[in-house]
Parts: C-alpha cells; sequence; structure tokens
C-alpha cells in the first residue's frame, strides 16, 4: 500500500511539471504574461506595459476621468504565429469616462484591434484607428465616446 501511494504521488508530480511545461515556450521561455494594476481617474495621462521574457512588449496609454480607481488587467500572450495583447476591466462594468487612449505591441504590426464598450459591443470605426503604419490604436478625436472596457490587439509574430 505504501509503494502504491509513493507510486500516485510520483505520478501527480509528473503530471504538475508537465503541466507547467505546456505554459513554457521554446528554451521555457513563458508564452504568457498578465499585469493586474489600477486605472486612476486622474485625468492625466498614464502609461502601463508588460513584457515577454523574449522582449516582446503591449504597451497602454490612457487618461480617464469620474468614478474611484478600478482595477483592470493587461495580458501579453505568445501563439505560434501571433502575439494577443488584451487590456480589460475583467468580469465587471468599468465607470469610468476615459479621456483618450492608445496600445500597441512594440515592433510589430497590429493585424487587428477590437476594441469594446461596456455592453460588449465593438466600438465602431469613427470611434478609433490603427496609426502609426499599423503599429498602434488610438482613440479618434472627436468621435471617441469615452466609453471603453477592452481592447484585444493582434500582432504578427516575427520569426525567432
Amino acid at each position: 500500500a505504501k509503494i502504491k501511494m509513493e507510486l500516485q504521488f510520483v505520478l501527480h508530480v509528473l503530471l504538475a511539471l508537465c503541466l507547467m511545461g505546456l505554459a513554457e515556450g521554446k528554451r521555457g521561455k513563458k508564452l504568457e504574461e498578465t499585469l493586474s494594476f489600477d486605472v486612476k481617474p486622474s485625468g492625466q495621462v498614464a502609461h502601463q506595459s508588460i513584457k515577454l521574457e523574449n522582449g516582446v512588449t503591449c504597451v497602454f496609454t490612457y487618461s480617464a476621468t469620474g468614478g474611484t480607481n478600478e482595477e483592470w488587467t493587461l495580458t501579453l500572450k505568445r501563439t505560434k504565429k501571433t502575439y494577443i495583447c488584451t487590456i480589460e476591466r475583467p468580469d465587471q462594468t468599468s465607470y469610468l469616462y476615459f479621456m483618450s487612449f492608445a496600445a500597441s505591441v512594440l515592433e510589430h504590426t497590429v493585424e487587428a484591434a477590437e476594441v469594446f464598450d461596456n455592453t460588449g459591443a465593438l466600438l465602431q470605426d469613427e470611434e478609433f484607428l490603427i496609426t502609426d503604419n499599423g503599429r498602434s490604436v488610438k482613440y479618434k478625436e472627436g468621435g471617441f465616446q469615452s466609453n471603453l472596457a477592452k481592447i484585444v490587439l493582434t500582432a504578427h509574430a516575427k520569426k525567432s
């Protein structure tokens, strides 16, 4: 019975190590990072960024007013062919009034940008645009309605 328990323990440890290995990329690099941060409604421009071990960085720049601090997350994930940067207020509605926003995956071209409001609807084309030769997405002055809950950027992964 003791040998059976030891064998089960070893199998559980091996399974846990294998599952942890699934979150690792080539040469043991992590394929995903997440940062939790507070969006402060100060009206001042603020920046948040997250970097994978290979140096790829996602940056979120914003200014907001109204309400109180809100917890948001910034996640950067590498798939086989893309980097996906997600900026969001998880599991809750944002009550902040965003005066501006911009997001980018540094040194990579944004292939797709999805920007959502608090109802889960995509923002209209007149509210945001892809700028800097496809390198970032930002609010469109005069069109953005200040309602922001989530941004998802997809950028092509350069071969390494």
